[in-house]
């Protein structure tokens, strides 16, 4: 029976590991207040193909006609498909052109060039994309003369005076269609709404994941390797709740981003973590039982037990060789901040029940038993923190939540508090920590 509950608590414990990274809970604030707040980060991204694909559909063929200068009409035709790439937080465009330059009495012959142009996006508080289209130049070489009549042109003067009305015929088009592409607030309202439901994290448990969040921060807009990306994290508080549902949370509407130059992309998960004292038991085995420890004067370690006794560890060992009977050890679980590491200190014999043995065996007292015993015990704790970790890191490390909707992340490290000697096991405050991002796809 006492097996059956061990295994179903720890089975808890990893399970509520588990579901707490998968739905990014966070701080557990209304638990311990000094765990700070936590951020669901979104990742809003698109292709620079698939922006292209957009623009070319809306972009006309027709760019401009009309005045050029010196009485010189210009015709200026899209002639291909946009070419589109994202780079250095600018998206990049050149737009292959036909141009065509004519008076009353003649017409050149058409002369092809690239326009190019760029573009920064922002993002405004009432979560549009909202773009300013810069023009760079052109991207082939022109003639420097062209002759159109009696007349001796400059095709490349006459062509940058006219990329001014490109540019705002252009603009509002780029504008709409990038707002098409990424669907910054289609994606992310549904997201905040569903938020406030308390959503069931485990039945078998009847857990219930209550999130309260409380507002939405933006990094500026980056385009990198041909990718436009949003980074944005959903502030929230968080809390389990065991038992019937809870009520939901009044929906708030959705709030204007805040923009900031860079936020926290961390996460907190505070909970309790047990170490049962059987595991304990199994990792001292091959260093104590049947092992002699002496030199001159030898004892053998026969058996041995472990438990809880007013906040420190109790170790009775039963005993053979020279000294036959029972000994007692204590150990008290430190945490030290410093360092971040719980360790056994202060290891040492019960000297109330076998004080006589100072004088008559101080052997035993210099011997390495309780040097063995506090690196096991400090070795066994740090790994079953460890497979913590572990296990909270492999549920983060790409996990499709629903359509369209994928988690990666990973638990980077725990920080420790204090322990608490239990009759049957260590308990011991962790906050896992890490970042964890929700892309959608």
């Amino acid at each position: 029976m006492q097996s059956s509950l061990k295994k179903m608590d720890i089975t808890c414990i990893f399970r509520r590991l588990f579901i707490l990274s998968l739905f990014l809970l966070g701080s557990m604030a209304r638990v311990c207040a000094a765990v700070p707040p936590s951020s669901i980060n979104l990742c809003v991204e698109t292709s620079s193909s698939e922006l292209a694909t957009v623009i070319n559909q809306a972009l006309p063929k027709d760019l401009y006609k009309g005045q050029g200068g010196l009485g010189v009409s210009v015709a200026v035709l899209r002639n291909g498909p946009v070419a589109v790439s994202a780079s250095d937080d600018f998206v990049h465009l050149t737009v292959p052109v036909q141009l065509t330059f004519s008076n009353a009495l003649y017409e050149s012959y058409p002369l092809r060039a690239g326009l190019r142009f760029k573009a920064r996006v922002k993002v405004t508080p009432d979560w549009r994309l909202k773009t300013e289209l810069y023009y760079t130049g052109l991207s082939d070489s022109l003639v420097d003369t062209l002759k159109l009549g009696p007349l001796s042109l400059k095709p490349k003067g006459m062509v940058e005076s006219v990329s001014e009305p490109v540019q705002r015929l252009m603009a509002p088009i780029l504008d709409a269609k990038i707002n098409d592409a990424v669907q910054l607030r289609a994606k992310v309202a549904p997201l905040w709404r569903n938020a406030f439901s308390p959503i069931q994290v485990s039945q078998e448990f009847s857990t219930w994941l209550k999130l309260t969040p409380e507002k939405i921060v933006m990094s500026p807009l980056s385009t990198a390797n041909n990718a436009i990306r949003l980074a944005m994290g959903v502030v929230t508080g968080a809390e389990i709740v065991v038992g019937p549902k809870p009520a939901a949370t009044a929906v708030k509407p959705l709030p204007p981003v805040q923009l900031l130059t860079a936020f926290d992309k961390s996460f907190h998960i505070q909970l309790a973590t047990n170490i049962f004292l059987a595991d304990l038991v199994t990792a001292l085995n091959p260093v104590l039982l049947e092992q002699t420890f002496g030199d001159d004067k030898k004892i053998t370690i026969k058996d041995f037990k472990l438990k809880g006794e007013e906040g420190r560890l109790v170790v009775a060992l039963s005993t053979a060789g020279d000294f036959k009977g029972e000994l007692t050890l204590f150990a008290k679980p430190v945490y030290n901040p410093q360092n971040n590491t719980l360790t056994f200190e202060n290891v040492d014999f019960d000297t109330k029940k076998t004080g006589w043995l100072i004088s008559a065996g101080s052997w035993l007292f210099s011997s390495p038993i309780r040097r063995t015993i506090k690196t096991k015990l400090d070795a066994a704790v740090a790994e079953q923190l460890e497979q913590a970790r572990l296990k909270a890191s492999s549920a983060l490390s790409g996990l499709q939540i629903v359509e369209h909707v994928k988690l990666t992340g990973a638990v980077k490290s725990l920080s420790l508090g204090e322990a608490r000697v239990l009759n049957d096991r260590l308990s011991i405050q962790v906050v896992a920590r890490g970042e964890s991002s929700i892309i959608l796809n």
